[in-house]
């Protein structure tokens, strides 16, 4: 018994536990079971954290997703010029607010923020949280005001037939710049938050970041054209003492840089927001005559050598061979006031076009005949088929004013829509189809930097602008085809390389009357059977940019190089037969190859195709209004 006893000792105290190793033994285990109860614990509240997030996440994503799609309407309201009354705007505007806040308080817990804190798979927590913030900011800052303009801009008062309700307008003014500022600011901010790869695409947080900063910058830039209109808008329409303006209505059948040559004009009087239009005449009746005896107007220097020889001061025809409309503007009031004497308080310059968008936006127009002129044929007729069915230059003179006063009566009948109007007038506009300019420095200084007053100077950066001119005194542009195509390859220094392209191709058909295939450049032309065209051809690019070299058709060719209003300019004339195409490539080095590709559009009667690659496309014109 004693020996078993020793046996067990030493078994104990020499078999690798210490003494005591049982307590030891199960103090460990009481250990190991509390770590792993804790883990367990830990774990569970984690996943419960884990889920709290996602579930708020779920709530937060669908109040934000209800606020986009709110906004996304109020977009379609505003570019459409369609504001509903004041009750209706305020309610959505309280829709918007009310879910921007409830997403905001459900990712801006402690919670949410203590997730959003780990690498990766935090990223979209950060960035939608800085999302809604940017969106709730957004909406406490500027739909208060957005919905300020109900009032102002309803159509039953800011409009009846054809007199504008100036107060009215200048009312809108300040809430329209602060809802402008704050729908910037959003886009500012939602640009500044993270991209985060594939977590922020799996999430929906990039596209959702997409689309906040296209909804801001799209609102913004339309709540600006609001705010641009209730600054200058008042005293433009006659406020405060009457205003008269030169309409000039172009003729892009024989092109020019601003669209087409004079083909009628009129007198726009504005006395307190009334405006009545008289004398509506085509350019048989050109006051002066079509060449003024002497010039109207000293040219500038660069100016002069550039355009000087086609005499732009003394030939209506050629007032607008520059791209710059405040150029033209003035050219046209030179010419105008030299003719009749009365100087004018600025320009507009419209198309066929434009004017088919306002017959689309109230009534056809119906002819002293009984002929009903819709806006489906409008264009046409008057660009090309008037000069089959009328053969005379008198006749059609005759036609294109009646034309034109049908046209104003029809938009002066009180059938138009308000909203659909100024939706048209932006359209037109946007595409270089409507101009003005004033020969009031305060409002051209704010007119310049916009669609609406159409001047050529950009700032610095990829541009592009190309300008085909008719050079026969033919109407054989209506038949012109043109794509251009802008390519650029970013250097290691940051610089671009470009290669444009710029195809032409005249699709005259056969049997055009004589006075449309005119070459007024050649003499004994015998008619010019077969139709050939020939254009003056211009490419503008970017400040300081290098031209490195041109192919016609694959060959070689030397062009005429310049600069205008700082922009370098390449030109060259081209003759393009019935159903050919002229290709003329150019490479040019651009000192930055971005941010973006400023383009200033020709209204052609078929819009040009434009193909840009490596570099996206910017309008080149802001609409921010100066306080």
């Amino acid at each position: 018994m004693a020996d078993a006893a020793g046996e067990r000792a030493v078994a104990g105290a020499g078999g690798g536990q210490p003494a005591g190793g049982t307590g030891s033994s199960r103090r460990r285990g009481r250990w190991a079971r509390w770590l792993v109860g804790g883990l367990a614990v830990a774990f569970a509240v984690i996943v419960g954290l884990a889920g709290w997030v996602a579930v708020r996440g779920l709530m937060a994503r669908s109040q934000l997703d209800e606020a986009r799609t709110r906004i996304a309407t109020l977009q379609r309201q505003v570019l459409a010029g369609d504001i509903p009354a004041e009750g209706e705007l305020r309610a959505q505007v309280a829709g918007i607010a009310e879910r921007a806040r409830a997403a905001r308080s459900l990712t801006g817990d402690p919670v949410w923020s203590a997730f959003g804190r780990l690498p990766w798979a935090g990223c979209p927590l950060r960035s939608a949280a800085e999302l809604v913030r940017a969106v709730d900011t957004m909406s406490d800052a500027g739909l208060p005001a957005v919905a300020d303009l109900g009032g102002d801009l309803s159509p039953d008062r800011l409009r009846h037939q054809m007199t504008i309700n100036v107060s009215a307008l200048a009312a809108a003014r300040v809430p329209a710049q602060r809802a402008a500022a704050a729908l910037s600011a959003l886009s500012v901010a939602a640009e500044g938050t993270e991209t985060c790869g594939w977590p922020g695409r799996v999430s929906g947080v990039d596209d959702a970041r997409a689309e906040v900063i296209d909804r801001g910058r799209t609102l913004s830039g339309a709540l600006d054209s609001v705010a641009l209109a209730a600054r200058i808008g008042p005293d433009m329409l006659g406020a405060s003492e009457r205003r008269r303006y030169l309409l000039v209505v172009q003729n892009p059948a024989e092109s020019r840089a601003t669209g087409g040559i004079i083909g009628g004009f009129g007198l726009l009087t504005a006395d307190r927001g009334h405006l009545s239009l008289e004398g509506i005449s085509g350019n048989g009746s050109l006051p002066g005559g079509p060449t003024q005896k002497t010039p109207t107007t000293a040219l500038p220097g660069p100016f002069a050598a550039r355009y000087g020889s086609f005499w732009p001061d003394r030939v209506w025809a050629n007032a607008n061979l520059t791209p710059d409309y405040p150029t033209v503007g003035k050219l046209y009031s030179h010419l105008y006031q030299a003719g009749t004497g009365i100087d004018a308080d600025g320009t507009i310059s419209v198309d066929p076009t434009m004017l088919s968008y306002l017959l689309a936006a109230s009534r056809p127009a119906v002819l002293p005949d009984g002929q009903v002129v819709t806006a489906a044929n409008l264009v046409d007729l008057v660009e090309s088929k008037v000069y089959a069915r009328i053969p005379t230059v008198a006749a059609r003179d005759r036609f294109f004013a009646q034309v034109g006063q049908a046209v104003y009566a029809a938009v002066e009948s009180g059938s138009a829509d308000t909203m659909k109007l100024l939706s048209a007038m932006s359209r037109a506009a946007g595409e270089g189809r409507l101009s003005l300019s004033s020969n009031h420095a305060d409002e051209q200084d704010v007119l310049s930097a916009t669609t609406l007053g159409g001047a050529l100077s950009a700032q610095s950066g990829p541009f592009l602008a190309v300008v085909t001119q008719n050079a026969t005194a033919s109407k054989l542009d209506y038949w012109l085809r043109r794509r251009t195509s802008y390519r650029v390859q970013r250097l290691p220094n940051g610089a671009g390389a470009v290669t444009i392209a710029v195809q032409l191709t005249n699709v005259a058909p056969e049997g055009l009357p004589e006075y449309v295939r005119n070459r007024e450049d050649i003499r004994g032309s015998g008619g010019n059977p077969q139709a050939q065209n020939n254009l003056w051809l211009s490419v503008y690019t970017g400040r300081d940019s290098l031209f490195a070299g041109a192919h016609l058709d694959g060959q070689p060719v030397g062009l005429t190089s310049g600069v205008e209003d700082g922009l370098p300019v390449v030109s060259t004339y081209l003759t393009v037969d019935r159903g050919q195409t002229r290709t003329l490539e150019l490479k040019v080095l651009e000192p930055q190859a971005g941010p973006a590709l400023a383009v200033r559009p020709q209204p052609l009667p078929v819009p040009e195709r434009l193909d840009v690659e490596g570099v996206p496309v910017t309008s080149l014109w802001s609409c921010r209004v100066k306080n």
